[in-house]
């Protein structure tokens, strides 16, 4: 899918506007749903408390809910992350964003870190959600691992395939040369999304010139204005 960039709102359609941030109100969170229908962004990616009440005030506006299972630190067990998107299939998200375990890929541990992408994968799909692998960049130091990395995500059959979630030591900033790396290692239906310090629509548009085709970040208003988003925010 190609996004016009001269066309606000194709911009915004390819945003998930992101409020993941624990001290959250209430008031906050719809304020921030309020702002996904009037830009007409892709999603709300929000934390997994939100989901039920962003479905709710969500209804009939086109805008998705989005949220995150394992949420940053990626240590849950196989049963607790089960248990979680279950309770988010029941609260109505859409879609969610996960972190597999680094720990395992560095460890050697393939085909556990493989059969613990495609346990998600299924329980997900079953459900009728859509998988986001955060494979964390931040951890894997070398264009190999991060190739090895994605290829397992993708086989194991994730929708989206993603280098960060852009928060903590496996975040970082989202860069032309780890989105090629994604790119160039899955192949239709699985796409790219990028996250962190996506901040400006020029930033925008050369990560979806090198294979991005979603991004998720605080700054999408700011971006759709042709404006400047925090640099020090996700």
């Amino acid at each position: 899918m190609t996004t016009d960039f001269t066309d606000p709102r194709q911009v915004a359609g390819a945003i998930q506007y992101t409020n993941v941030n624990p001290d959250l109100t209430r008031a906050g969170l719809l304020k921030h749903l309020e702002t996904c229908v009037e830009y007409g962004f892709d999603a709300a990616m929000i934390a997994p408390y939100w989901v039920r009440l962003a479905k709710e005030a969500l209804s009939g506006t086109g805008v998705r809910v989005a949220s995150t299972l394992n949420f940053p630190m990626a240590n849950d067990t196989l049963a607790m992350r089960l248990a979680a998107l279950q309770a988010l299939a029941a609260d109505g998200v859409d879609e969610f964003d996960f972190p597999p375990h680094p720990g395992l890929l560095l460890g050697g541990d393939e085909e556990l870190y493989a059969k613990d992408i495609a346990a998600i994968v299924e329980a997900a799909h079953g459900e009728g959600i859509k998988v986001k692998a955060m494979l964390e960049f931040g951890f894997l130091e070398t264009d190999e691992l991060k190739a090895k990395a994605t290829r397992i995500a993708y086989e194991a059959g994730v929708d989206w395939v993603k280098q960060s979630s852009g928060w903590g030591r496996g975040g970082l900033a989202a860069t032309e040369h780890d989105v090629r790396i994604l790119a160039e290692h899955i192949e239709a239906p699985c796409r790219v999304k990028v996250s962190g310090k996506v901040n400006t629509l020029e930033k925008m548009r050369s990560l979806f010139a090198a294979g991005a085709e979603l991004v998720g970040t605080s700054s999408g208003p700011a971006i759709v204005d042709g404006l400047e988003g925090d640099p020090d925010a996700y």
